[in-house]
């Protein structure tokens, strides 16, 4: 039997079914979630140490060894009893410690007061995130400034309407030397509905994202570019209630899109320089 009459009999080989670009998109997609979860977890892990102090949990559950808060790494942010209006113009200077400082200060003052103008009713609770630790009073937002990748970092969980799920805030240079930590204003993928790059009133550069990494999981992301180029702001609106990995809470974040979007340009466009 011959080559020839071995196509005749086999035939032409049916079309295949598997979506082969779609794969590709949603692997990206699972791999770009996940980075983000990784820094998430360390962002969170050094609230933890710096808010309450973190543990290491052994195989049977309990604290085996409690990690002393640092103290040169990291700046916490100082409590405020209420908000009071963001100062127009502000100018972000975090080489000292005094700058920082402020920077954590106004950024948390912002932050609230965009909330109450764009989501009114929304309210700051506590959010667990390590098993163990103390429990943080109501509020506000946990907001500190890590050194070594000059970022500043938040997370608070929120409720509004009868519903609550989490919420992040990075800070973060997006300008770089060689050698320096940074990670640019995000890029959308080709292709992917439901990432958009547009101008904020004042030209900045604004990118808003969803991200669906499976099960009932559904996060909202805004990254901005602020004013001299040299930062950019990242919130993020989650469903779940608590630290990565915990299960969806609702079917949708407790901030819409819009309401997320508004927000970041908000606080984005008080900064000067």
């Amino acid at each position: 039997m011959n080559q020839e009459t071995l196509d005749q009999l086999i035939g032409i080989a049916p079309p295949s079914t598997v979506d082969v670009p779609g794969v590709i998109r949603r692997t990206r997609r699972r791999r770009r979630v996940r980075r983000a979860l990784a820094g998430g977890s360390t962002a969170t892990a050094v609230v933890a140490a710096i808010a309450v102090g973190a543990a290491l949990i052994n195989g049977s559950g309990r604290p085996s060894e409690v990690i002393p808060p640092p103290v040169a790494a990291s700046v916490p942010a100082p409590p405020s009893p209420s908000v009071s209006p963001p100062p127009a113009g502000f100018v972000l200077d975090t080489s000292t410690r005094a700058g920082q400082e402020r920077a954590l200060d106004w950024l948390r003052t912002a932050l609230e007061e965009a909330a109450v103008k764009h989501a009114p009713g929304t309210k700051w609770i506590y959010m667990p995130d390590v098993p163990g630790e103390s429990r943080t009073p109501d509020g506000r937002p946990i907001l500190l400034y890590t050194v070594a990748d000059d970022t500043l970092r938040g997370r608070s969980g929120i409720t509004r309407d009868g519903r609550k799920g989490g919420f992040y805030l990075r800070l973060r240079p997006i300008d770089c030397a060689a050698g320096e930590p940074c990670q640019p204003l995000y890029e959308c993928e080709r292709g992917v509905s439901d990432c958009q790059t547009d101008t904020t009133p004042s030209g900045l550069t604004i990118v808003r994202y969803v991200d669906r990494p499976g099960g009932k999981w559904l996060f909202y992301d805004v990254d901005v570019e602020l004013p001299g180029g040299r930062y950019a702001l990242n919130l993020s609106a989650v469903n779940y209630f608590g630290g990565d990995g915990s299960p969806a809470v609702a079917p949708a974040p407790v901030f819409t899109r819009a309401q997320l979007a508004a927000i970041a340009t908000t606080i984005a466009e008080q900064v000067t320089g």
